[in-house]
């Protein structure tokens, strides 16, 4: 029989190792993880490094935690602008009805209507953050012909929604062919939970699943994480509200939270990598408040890299008016 001392010598051990393994997984993310500014800073000199991880990429996916999110959006808006400049990305689907973007289309094409009441019926999108996207975009094709115009559109479709299992492969469906059809390097803008490329954080192949088999290794992933904060969400009848939350201990979230920076960018194509050995959950908030807010995911195959930041808040609903 065992004796009770020697079991908590085992346990003592068991504990010592896994805390040293936490200790050196933050360490090499301290030692690899790329520094962000930060996510009000319109500057992208910080994002040069985006030019080596997306070689040969033709597709990108930038994913989000939540759909209500101040940090994620303007990370977002950067990473846009860095992907539109300089590496000539001039197609934006969204996790949206198409209905919705044509007529924003049409407004960073040749400025028609007003943007504000153009968004007033996208919801947990009808922020100041997307507004200020949107605006980006049309100050940057108002300097370039025809041809070198960025435009967006909505891959989801109304239909969609009655059928949950089967929204996903046909979102993809739609990006893939809305792809082929333009030729353009394309931004996939979409909740973690749909652009992921494995299934590991669902029951169902994802639509991220889909787009990974028709571009391979010419599709990239950038996940968004977060530790603590507070976040949009619809509640009853469709109204908004925030809710504080924070991440379980043992995730990546919390791991990633003790990383010496807040704000970092932290690939997965970097060897040797102790993380793409882990499973662990990250934050994962949808568009309305449940109980559950975590996914596990494996770091490498369901996403290239994550982008973390430490403490989020909420979303800002843009308010009606010129």
């Amino acid at each position: 029989m065992i004796s009770r001392c020697l079991i908590i010598s085992m346990l003592l051990i068991a504990v010592g190792i896994t805390t040293y393994s936490q200790d050196a997984t933050v360490k090499w993310i301290n030692e690899n993880a790329y520094i962000l500014q930060a996510d009000t800073t319109r500057s992208t000199e910080d994002l040069h490094f985006l030019r080596s991880e997306l070689k040969n990429n033709m597709v990108i996916g930038l994913g989000e935690a939540s759909h209500g999110t101040r940090e994620f959006y303007n990370q977002k808006q950067r990473i846009i602008s860095y992907l539109i400049t300089h590496l000539d990305y001039k197609r934006i689907g969204f996790e949206m009805q198409d209905k919705y973007l044509e007529p924003v289309n049409a407004y960073l094409q040749n400025g028609t209507g007003n943007l504000k009441e153009l968004m007033k019926d996208m919801v947990l999108y009808n922020t100041e953050e997307i507004y200020h996207l949107f605006q980006s975009i049309k100050q940057y094709n108002d300097t370039q012909p025809a041809t070198k115009k960025v435009s967006v559109y909505g891959f989801d479709r109304e239909a969609f929604a009655g059928d949950p299992f089967n929204r996903d492969r046909l979102m993809a469906q739609n990006m893939i062919a809305d792809q082929v059809a333009h030729k353009q390097k394309t931004i996939l803008w979409a909740h973690n939970i749909h652009i992921a490329k494995d299934t590991i954080i669902a029951q169902y192949r994802g639509m991220g699943y889909h787009v990974k088999q028709h571009y391979g290794a010419q599709f990239y992933v950038l996940g968004f994480d977060t530790f603590n904060g507070s976040v949009t969400v619809i509640s009853s009848d469709e109204g908004l509200a925030a809710h504080d939350f924070e991440a379980s201990s043992e995730s990546f979230s919390e791991m990633f939270s003790k990383a010496s920076n807040p704000n970092i960018y932290i690939p997965f194509n970097k060897t040797p990598n102790p993380l793409t050995s882990q499973q662990r959950e990250i934050t994962n908030i949808y568009a309305n408040w449940t109980d559950t807010r975590a996914r596990p995911i494996k770091p490498g195959v369901d996403f290239d890299a994550i982008l973390f930041i430490k403490t989020t808040t909420a979303s800002r609903i843009l308010e009606a008016g010129k």
